[in-house]
């Protein structure tokens, strides 16, 4: 990785003059590769995450066919771009899941999510800079419910209120699991007593009540301000985002694991069938049906296998839409990643956003629910978004990590495990070891 690194910060001056540019993409790539496909308990790795990584490479690889040819120095940057946007997807997906523990991912996103929000919240009593970031309201307004005067959108330090919308839903739902399922108490696992998990973990929490208590209510707090400076941002993606990933969690609750397959799937035609019916319902799509439509028709007209490339998506667009009040950009992340890539790409990103929502599903037994909610969340998101994961803007490494934390299922890849003769005496002793250990629970 320290070689990755100095390659890509040498890009920033003369360069290598030798090998040729095709050698060293190569060089890079392969670097990359090794370096995310290495891992401690390699066997136990490649049998969890390796259907992933293929997909990955495939993704990757198509976006470097298009990066080889690249020789014009003005457009050097262009393929910068899209090496370190893959670099970035990478790491999160397969590397810091690997280290970082899911509930410290939980908590920094809900942190982070309410301290932009509490900016945002005071950009209302007059306009400031934050760190040399502008934060105030957008120029536009909406009318809350129950309230009769209309109230200008929050942005906090953004630009666009719906990449604030993405940061407060991922904080929202991060908040939720926090508050409810982030400290259970640690019991005995006999045969007269059920263990309380939700990763598939007989080893929890051992926090003191009090301890426990006073982080539910920090949790708690943060998801008033997550929630309240949400539904401040107008975005009804995040708002849709929030109910889905709310409604898996909440049949998770009441019904338990064995209900998650019914409900995801459940879940996923009730989406589909609320698009269908938004212009039956009267709910305004903003102009979607129609950048949908172009998008489509876009990427049929275009080298369907392996897409257009490179290109700017809005433009590739344009000349099939006829006039938008959403501007020329597809709004659905998986049209856009059809656009650039083709069917070949598209497949790729589909298996790793969807295909771990499945994966995760049909092993309900042992997936770590709250990456499985979150994760479920953003892919429902980015049917009306167009960021992807390939990226390394702030939308696309929180979603990015949220499937990297359900395709890792949990920091267990490089913790030691219990020897499987211990684990098999201790059972026979009712000691009750689970199978699939979540070791981040076991510090």
């Amino acid at each position: 990785m320290l070689v990755l690194l100095g390659v890509v910060f040498r890009r920033m001056g003369p360069g290598f003059p030798q090998p040729g540019r095709a050698a060293k993409l190569t060089l890079i790539t392969s670097l990359f590769f090794f370096f995310i496909f290495v891992s401690p308990r390699q066997q136990r790795y490649l049998q969890r995450a390796g259907i992933f990584l293929l997909a990955f490479v495939v993704l990757f690889s198509v976006h470097l066919f298009y990066v080889m040819p690249i020789v014009d120095p003005a457009t050097s940057g262009t393929a910068a771009f899209f090496i370190i946007a893959g670099f970035m997807t990478g790491l999160n997906l397969f590397v810091i899941p690997r280290y970082v523990p899911r509930n410290a991912f939980l908590w920094t996103v809900s942190f982070f999510s309410a301290a932009l929000m509490l900016l945002g919240f005071l950009s209302y009593s007059g306009a400031f800079s934050f760190f040399g970031l502008p934060v105030a309201p957008w120029d536009r307004t909406f009318t809350p419910m129950f309230v009769d005067s209309e109230v200008y959108i929050l942005t906090s330090v953004f630009p666009n209120p719906n990449t604030l919308g993405v940061v407060g839903f991922a904080g929202t739902i991060a908040s939720v699991l926090l508050v409810t399922r982030a400290f259970p108490r640690r019991k005995q696992n006999d045969q007269q007593q059920q263990v309380h998990t939700d990763g598939g973990s007989a080893t929890v929490s051992t926090f003191p009540f009090v301890v426990s208590l006073g982080l539910s209510f920090v949790a708690g707090a943060l998801f008033v301000v997550n929630a309240f400076g949400t539904y401040l941002t107008n975005s009804r993606a995040s708002y849709f985002a929030v109910g889905t990933a709310l409604a898996l969690y909440s049949v998770y609750l009441i019904f338990g694991r064995r209900a998650l397959p019914f409900a995801v799937v459940g879940l996923i035609g009730s989406v589909f069938l609320f698009i269908l019916l938004m212009p039956v319902l009267g709910i305004s799509s903003t102009g979607r049906f129609e950048l949908w439509a172009g998008s489509i028709a876009a990427a049929f007209d275009g080298p369907l296998l392996f897409g257009r490339g490179l290109v700017a998506v809005g433009d590739t667009i344009a000349p099939y839409v006829s006039g938008s009040a959403s501007g020329y950009s597809p709004h659905n992340s998986y049209l856009s990643i059809l656009i650039r890539t083709g069917v070949i790409g598209f497949s790729a990103y589909v298996f790793i956003v969807v295909g771990s929502l499945f994966r995760g599903v049909f092993q309900s037994a042992r997936v770590d629910v709250p990456a499985l909610v979150l994760a479920f969340g953003f892919a429902t998101h980015q049917i009306f978004e167009a960021y992807t994961i390939f990226h390394h803007t702030l939308p696309a490494v929180l979603a990015s990590l949220s499937a990297g934390y359900l395709i890792m299922n949990g920091a267990w890849v490089d913790v030691a495990e219990i020897d499987e003769r211990e684990r098999r005496r201790r059972n026979s002793r009712g000691a009750g070891t689970s199978a699939w250990s979540r070791p981040e629970w076991e510090r």
